[in-house]
């Protein structure tokens, strides 16, 4: 956990201007120019803190399928509507998935 570091991701104009590419055309900047990052990016986000993984723990995690994989795209990073991302990416999973998007976050109001 960093809960003082601060991230800026980006969608870049050029995905080849990103410092640290990611998929389609987000990444995050280089921070040594902070006036740079403005014109070469057509949407930003700040995120105050992450979580991290040891070496190896995600991909063994993944492997034993303690995670629910799908495909981000880009606009799920910028949601107007970060607290129901998860029930909306579900959703978009489909099949049985959809079924557990919309259960309620408290299982005794069911």
């Amino acid at each position: 956990m960093q809960p003082e570091t601060v991230l800026v991701l980006g969608e870049f104009v050029d995905p080849d201007d990103a410092e640290v590419p990611l998929f389609e055309s987000l990444g995050f900047p280089s921070l040594d120019d902070p006036d740079e990052i403005v014109p070469a990016t057509t949407r930003r986000r700040v995120f105050a803190g992450y979580a991290g993984w040891g070496a190896g723990q995600l991909e063994e995690e993944v492997a034993n399928e303690d995670w629910i994989l799908e495909p981000a795209l880009a606009d799920d990073a910028f949601t107007e509507q970060p607290d129901d991302l998860w029930h909306d990416v579900l959703r978009r999973k489909g099949g049985i998935y959809e079924l557990v998007a919309r259960m309620p976050d408290d299982p005794s109001l069911n």
